[in-house]
């Protein structure tokens, strides 16, 4: 099966630097990028210029123009990886895949506008041609919201339909994949697709050798087909021992969710691991806790407690505090039969409750 692939990722201010890197091979050590063959990086092409300048730069004009307003945390680059399954997008002819990407920016294009595309640069030099297009994103409105182009899940879930429609109009063998909401599944990150991807090319390239050894040039074959197993077996290796870790750190992860009371890992909005191992977790906005501000209410204050007895010991800066003295203090003790010299605590509240424990540990309120 020949399925269309369209997926997205926000970018903050750090992180653009690193995306330009990689789109517009600006770093020399690609080179020792074994997904990467330098060999071919002449072949990739630009379907959308980049500009002659950065991408921050680009990004900082058109904020500018269309006067958006920005936060620190504001997403401020969108990356669009676009391509399609490896087998369909492999037996395409050079000038049909051209055809498949220039035919998916005109999509994009209709969708968010041009003047947003930043970059729209194909990789040839990868095990299967794909492109990256960027884009500000700066809404109809005019305002920077990668929220309201993007959406949610269910939102996402629409974009992958109208980009399916739009391709299959021209190549009908292609599908349209069932959606996440669907089949509840969960994206796995890009370094793993690629390396699953890779292994994919290494096997069907191990196949053809095999199916050679027995013709013409048969012991040619037979080495060629013991490299390639050579390079295969380790990455296989690899690959299983980060999907089992993967796997592990997703069920760590919604583990300590259900601690912190998330059930649902579509409902975080962040998760902090702090240093002290604790997660701290910031659910998106339409899943918080409501509190007494959503009501318009105005809470009566409650004040604080105060500690007027700690092991027998008077707090007498406390009791200055209040406005009271060690007169009224033993009033309010002898209330609980004992005096302040016998308690081992004795609080009082914001609303004037006592709180008294006396040394034998006795608990009695009032």
């Amino acid at each position: 099966m020949a399925y269309t692939i369209l997926r997205f990722k926000k970018d903050k201010g750090g992180a653009i630097a690193g995306c330009e890197r990689h789109n517009e091979r600006k770093k020399e050590a690609y080179k020792s990028n074994p997904d990467i063959d330098m060999n071919k990086s002449k072949e990739n092409y630009h379907i959308i210029h980049a500009p002659q300048y950065t991408y921050s730069r680009k990004i900082k004009e058109l904020i500018k123009e269309y006067g958006c307003k920005t936060r620190k945390d504001s997403v401020k680059l969108v990356e669009t990886l676009i391509t399609a399954s490896p087998e369909f997008m492999n037996r395409l002819s050079k000038g049909e895949q051209r055809e498949y990407f220039e035919r998916a920016v005109k999509f994009m294009k209709d969708e968010i506008g041009e003047d947003r595309i930043i970059s729209a640069v194909v990789h040839m030099d990868e095990a299967t041609p794909h492109m990256h297009l960027v884009f500000c994103p700066i809404n109809k409105d005019g305002k920077l919201s990668a929220k309201s182009i993007l959406g949610n899940q269910k939102s996402l879930s629409e974009w992958q339909t109208r980009y399916y429609n739009y391709m299959h109009e021209r190549w009908n063998e292609l599908e349209r994949g069932k959606s996440a909401q669907e089949t509840k599944r969960k994206h796995i990150p890009t370094w793993l697709f690629k390396l699953a991807d890779n292994l994919d090319n290494l096997y069907n390239q191990l196949l053809k050798k095999i199916e050679n050894i027995n013709m013409i040039g048969m012991k040619k074959n037979k080495e060629e087909a013991i490299n390639i197993l050579s390079e295969f077996v380790p990455k296989a290796e690899k690959f299983s021992a980060k999907v089992n870790s993967y796997n592990d750190y997703i069920n760590e992860l919604e583990e300590r969710l259900r601690s912190n009371n998330i059930f649902n890992i579509g409902d975080v909005e962040y998760a902090i691991l702090e240093t002290s191992g604790q997660i701290t977790v910031i659910p998106k906005p339409e899943k918080r806790n409501v509190v007494v501000k959503d009501f318009n209410l105005e809470p009566e204050y409650e004040g604080i407690s105060y500690d007027l007895v700690i092991d027998g010991v008077i707090m007498k800066e406390n009791l200055r505090k209040l406005g009271k003295d060690e007169k009224w203090l033993e009033k309010q003790v002898a209330k609980f039969k004992i005096k302040p010299k016998d308690a081992l605590v004795v609080t009082i509240d914001g609303e004037g409750q006592f709180f008294c424990q006396a040394k034998e540990r006795k608990n009695k309120n009032v």
